[in-house]
This record gives C-alpha cells, structure tokens and sequence, in this order.
C-alpha cells in the first residue's frame, strides 16, 4: 500500500480551507454555497443517478438547493474523511438535517470536489442515495409545508427535464 503524503502543497491547504465553507455555507445558506463556493460555469453530477443538476449554468439547480433548504430547520455536517491533491478534494460526510416538525434524519453522502485556480468548485461529483427523489407536496398536512415542498418539486422538475427525465 503507498504511503499518504503528510505535507500538503498551498493549493491543498486552501483548497481544505475552502472545503470548510463549503459545508457551513451548505448548513446556512445553500444559495450563497452555490453563488460564492461554485465557479460561475460549473459541473454538479450525481454519479450514482446519472444525473447531471447543472453543466454550467447554475440557476436551476440554485433554485433546487435554496428550496430544498426551506424544508429543514437545520443541517448539520461532520466531516468523516478529507483527503486533498492537488486541486481536488475528496470528503465523505454525515449530516443530520433536522426537518420543519423537528425530526432528525441522517445521510451519509461521498464528494470529489475539483477547484479552479481562483479557489472556486469547477466540478462536483456527489455520491448520495435519492438525490433524484423529490417529495410529494400532497403528503404534507401542513400548508405552509405543502407550499415548500412545492417549490422544490417545481425545481427539481426543471433540472430532471434539462436531462431528459
């Protein structure tokens, strides 16, 4: 087996920094992640349901990140390993997001994040399971959840029809 190397080079070192914004702009705030973390013209793809969420433009799926945040009252990220080269970053984190009638849910999900030499994501290859799921808005009895839930399938229709879905 090779040996890990323990001395990372500057772009590592920021490209770990920028990992740690990534995931708390992720649990705060999902348009700033994708409008300040992402480069302008970036590629988000889920290997797992071959689904492309954006090839450069990012609006839709934008839209799909700021509406599924609405659905939770929080979500928090620990990151179970990190491993930086060059300028690519690999993480496999838990999160636990906690939905609007305060039950937790936890997901285990796997990201190769590739940064330009601006520090910003130019790729995004996220392993997570039913990530092409989008909830039915009439098992909600709350409206207000309802409403949240409807926004997001709406988005997410967008993204699925961009891929021929």
């Amino acid at each position: 087996m090779a040996m890990q190397r323990t001395r990372l080079n500057a772009m590592e070192k920021r490209n770990l920094e920028l990992v740690k914004v990534w995931i708390e702009t992720f649990e705060k705030d999902s348009g700033a992640m994708v409008d300040k973390v992402y480069a302008d013209s970036t590629e988000v793809f889920l290997p797992l349901q071959k689904l492309h969420m954006t090839k450069k433009d990012k609006t839709n799926w934008r839209a799909v990140e700021v509406a599924n945040e609405k659905l939770y009252l929080s979500r928090k990220s620990k990151f179970e390993v990190v491993l930086a080269r060059n300028n690519m970053v690999a993480v496999e984190v838990v999160s636990v997001e906690t939905d609007l009638r305060g039950r937790q849910n936890e997901k285990r999900w796997a990201a190769f994040l590739t940064f330009n030499k601006d520090g910003r994501i130019v790729s995004d290859h996220t392993y997570m399971l039913n990530a092409d799921k989008t909830p039915d808005p009439e098992k909600a009895k709350d409206p207000k959840i309802k409403q949240f839930m409807q926004v997001l399938k709406n988005a997410h229709q967008k993204v699925m029809k961009e891929n021929g879905y």
